[in-house]
């Protein structure tokens, strides 16, 4: 095979490469865009953080959040559903700060704890959520 002819399927496979690898790049970083990022907790429509997602956002002075939303759109099965009553799973991407998610509104009754970056399935809240803060309860 002459010198030029083997620079040239060189130079053609690095191009076959360089696009595959932006193509799958952007695809990972879309897909990501949904699910749970580190520094928040998110909620999940089915169980071993599967389905529709819902990040569990807060407002400075306000621990609590009441579930009063719905599943992200075009996140899995139960995209667009209530999220109050309706979650089976969470996991924790803060750093050091565990969850709780709560069966009655405003961080009220029994509980299940979610670690500080831990996933778990719930059992004492399966599908019956109202509301979530920070363990320990700040207030």
């Amino acid at each position: 095979m002459s010198r030029k002819r083997s620079v040239a399927r060189a130079a053609a496979s690095a191009a076959v490469l360089g696009a595959a690898v932006a193509t799958s790049s952007v695809s990972a970083h879309a897909a990501a865009t949904a699910r749970c990022y580190p520094g928040s907790a998110c909620v999940y429509y089915n169980s071993n953080q599967a389905g529709a997602v819902a990040a569990m956002g807060h407002v400075d002075g306000i621990p609590s959040w009441d579930f009063a939303g719905v599943f992200n759109y075009d996140t899995g099965n139960g995209s667009g559903t209530p999220i109050k009553n309706n979650a089976a799973s969470a996991d924790s991407r803060y750093a050091s700060q565990a969850v709780r998610v709560h069966y009655n509104s405003w961080y009220k009754g029994p509980y299940d704890v979610v670690e500080a970056q831990s996933k778990r399935n719930l059992s004492v809240t399966y599908n019956d959520n109202a509301s979530w803060n920070y363990h320990p309860n700040p207030v």
